[in-house]
């Protein structure tokens, strides 16, 4: 029988089904960009645990173990998968963000639901975990629909992003993975899909996760500082950059990779 399991990635405690069989709520230590406070009861799974994103933090120097973890923010639950999931099937998500797996015929890219524990449950319940298996049976990745944009992806995000982080992930791109070379011009078009949300077949998620730190590792070995403290854009919080590389690199990876994807509506609980 398939298995699935998707980790939904957490920095403070939201009305949550925790007794869902296939949909765990993650954390990482206790600190993130808004500052965590411990989780409320339930099954939650701290990522810092195990095999972790720790691997990483001597790139980190000069800043705490929680400023580190709160730099990470999803990349942590991502590495946390990579290295301790087996199920057949893989996937991730963000704060009060579901995929709604029974709804293959909607347009809708995205909608609300009440921040209830009702919705949790509704979103993360065994029919929505068969709805997920029965579109995997026939694609490689599910993942939101895709959103047009007035102008390229690398504009839209260096209207708020710094520019050095982007520059370093596509030179990496190029130079650590040379299968995507004839793929780049994906980053001067108008269309993407956002917010990483997603469940993948197990090999083809250990490729994206393993890509992605490659690329995020080439960032931290060149960048002036892997932790900027400063803002110097609109974004208020300039350490968690590589959470937005990562959001592109996500619809990147599918495309270049001509990946079998299904698309659904994306459900923000708010």
């Amino acid at each position: 029988m398939n298995d699935i399991f998707i980790v939904s990635h957490s920095h403070k405690d939201f009305p949550f089904n925790h007794e869902s069989s296939w949909m765990k709520a993650t954390y990482a230590g206790k600190h993130e960009a808004y500052g965590w406070h411990e989780p409320g009861p339930g099954n939650w799974i701290n990522t810092t645990y195990c095999k972790s994103i720790h691997e990483y933090f001597h790139y980190y120097s000069g800043c705490t173990e929680d400023e580190f973890l709160r730099a990470m923010g999803q990349q942590a639950s991502e590495y946390y998968l990579w290295k301790n999931a087996s199920a057949d099937f893989i996937g991730c998500t963000t704060y009060r963000r579901y995929l709604k797996f029974d709804e293959t015929n909607s347009t809708v890219v995205k909608a609300s639901m009440s921040p209830t524990k009702e919705s949790a449950d509704y979103l993360s319940s065994e029919e929505q975990k068969n709805a997920a298996l029965k579109l995997l049976e026939n694609h490689d990745a599910i993942t939101n629909h895709i959103t047009t944009l007035p102008c390229s992806v690398i504009d839209q995000y260096l209207q708020s992003q710094p520019k050095e982080y982007l520059e370093l992930f596509l030179n990496g791109i190029v130079e650590l993975l040379p299968d995507y070379r004839n793929q780049m011009d994906w980053w001067n078009r108008n269309e993407a899909s956002f917010e990483t949300s997603y469940v993948m077949r197990k090999q083809l998620f250990k490729k994206y996760v393993s890509e992605l730190f490659e690329l995020l590792e080439y960032v931290w070995q060149n960048a002036k500082h892997a932790y900027p403290r400063v803002p110097t854009t609109s974004e208020p919080l300039p350490w968690r950059y590589p959470g937005f590389l990562g959001e592109r690199f996500l619809p990147f990876f599918l495309h270049a990779n001509q990946v079998r994807v299904a698309r659904v509506p994306l459900i923000i609980l708010e």
